[in-house]
């Protein structure tokens, strides 16, 4: 029971579960675990993305229903964790040429910020947004407020969903009465609490292989420089081994028992596998089933390690990975033969302490997730004592939201505008400077026409003496 009415629920949205997690920051780091939940999804999540609301909100009504039994507080909203299939990174550039030496500020990369914000389209959100280097002339600086150039490029590296992502995340929850607090994404946040800064500055591959999706990340300096969500996972492997007429518990029985990411097979024959229903298959084939499958995962994974431009001479630290898939035996040995690392690391928990009296908590890893966002969130989800005006509480919070959203679409026009009046200036002062070019041009030709008709006079002058002379000197000569 929670003695005190600050704590932070966060959600994650897996294809295989939804699991939840009450907890509280402590002083030294530590996360105090409050309540715990989790709930079967592959019913209505598939590949991290909801494809049934009313499975989806009544699975969040049961596990609000839990912990708030369990914290005998109510909850009034929550953190949720996104991913799954389409999420990705794209780099854009944007570039703003000064008519003079000018002081980078502040304002000047927040409106390249905005400009870079303006490049989603309907049908795809930018959920965040990883600020890269900024180039001026030559140099590329992390910081560049307060250094002198006449022009400065932005690269920034937007990650990308479908916009109906985040849209059916807030229907859902908003028909089980939460408030959304924020939603990172899941896998950045994990990564987060799994590597040291020291992996992320040199450089290595974050790999989260999932249920339905697997996740790869690419760290260089500090910062995210590549990421996708591949939709393949653990669950495919299942599926190949269902395709030989067994049932999904028994594939995954199978899976855990006979099932290896890596083998050499020897000429020795292994024993055939007696099934549940008395039938007999073959070892070897189960095994390639398997294998394959794992292979195709990681050869996926090493394509967009291609993709980030970065090679394994770069990513000094190597591949990190984790998840449920990548506990298959022999995960190290396929990694070293389908791409090109011979570093690689399975990482099993966090680095963050979980205090609990909850009986082999987080033992598999599926509490990692949530951990990590509450490692990196800040709001109180406490709703107050459960009962208490709990309707208008909510109507309260969504009122709060609404204003939130109205306010930051607001913020969002008004630097649209000031961007296009920016634009606007400056057409004009091009406009200026063209009609000024223009001004000086028709001068000139004035200049020169008036030049050329007094040459022109000159001429006709000399012309008209000649025939004078021409006829004095006849005249001479007619009186002698």
């Amino acid at each position: 029971m929670a003695k005190e009415d600050n704590f932070i629920v966060a959600i994650e949205l897996g294809s295989s579960k939804v699991t939840a997690l009450a907890g509280r920051k402590q002083p030294d780091g530590a996360i105090q675990v409050l309540a715990c939940a989790q709930e079967p999804a592959e019913n209505f999540i598939r590949k991290g993305r909801i494809n049934n609301v009313n499975k989806m909100t009544q699975c969040i009504t049961n596990i609000k229903e839990k912990l708030e039994k369990k914290l005998q507080k109510r909850i009034s909203h929550v953190y949720v964790g996104i991913g799954g299939m389409g999420m990705h990174t794209v780099p854009n550039k944007v570039l703003r040429d000064f008519p003079g030496k000018t002081i980078v500020t502040s304002e000047i990369i927040e409106r390249m910020a905005d400009t870079n914000l303006a490049a989603s389209t309907p049908e795809r959100e930018i959920l965040s947004v990883i600020p890269q280097e900024y180039k001026l002339g030559t140099q590329q600086l992390l910081d560049p407020v307060g250094v002198q150039t006449e022009s400065i490029e932005g690269h920034f590296l937007n990650i990308v969903a479908n916009s109906s992502i985040c849209e059916d995340i807030n229907n859902c929850f908003r028909q089980a009465g939460i408030g959304i607090a924020g939603m990172p994404i899941t896998v950045l946040s994990l990564a987060n609490a799994m590597l040291s800064e020291s992996e992320k500055r040199s450089g290595c591959v974050f790999v989260d292989m999932g249920a339905e999706t697997t996740s790869v990340s690419v760290y260089k300096n500090n910062l995210l420089r590549h990421m996708a969500v591949i939709p393949l996972g653990g669950a495919n492997i299942n599926r190949d081994i269902a395709s030989l007429q067994i049932e999904d518990a028994e594939a995954e029985r199978l899976k855990l028992t006979y099932g290896t990411a890596y083998s050499n097979f020897s000429d020795e024959e292994q024993p055939a596998i007696k099934l549940e229903d008395g039938r007999i298959i073959n070892h070897d084939e189960l095994c390639g089933l398997i294998e394959s499958r794992m292979e195709e995962i990681i050869r996926n994974v090493e394509n967009q390690i291609q993709l980030s431009k970065y090679n394994s001479s770069q990513l000094i630290a190597g591949i990190m990975v984790t998840g449920g898939a990548a506990k298959m035996p022999n995960i190290e040995k396929a990694f070293n033969e389908y791409t090109n690392f011979s570093k690689l690391r399975s990482l099993g928990k966090t680095r963050l302490q979980a205090r609990t009296n909850i009986a082999d908590f987080n033992a598999d890893g599926s509490y990692n997730a949530v951990l990590s966002i509450i490692d990196e969130a800040e709001i109180n989800c406490c709703g107050g004592e459960i009962g208490d005006n709990q309707n208008d509480f909510f109507l309260e919070q969504e009122r709060q939201r609404k204003a939130e959203e109205a306010a930051r679409k607001a913020e969002e026009e008004k630097a649209a505008a000031e961007e296009a009046e920016r634009l606007r200036l400056e057409e004009e002062e091009r406009q200026r400077e063209e009609e000024e070019k223009q001004r000086k041009r028709a001068k000139r030709s004035r200049f020169f026409k008036s030049m050329k008709d007094f040459l022109n006079n000159l001429v006709n002058e000399e012309d008209e003496n000649q025939v004078i002379q021409q006829s004095d000197k006849k005249d001479e000569n007619d009186n002698k």
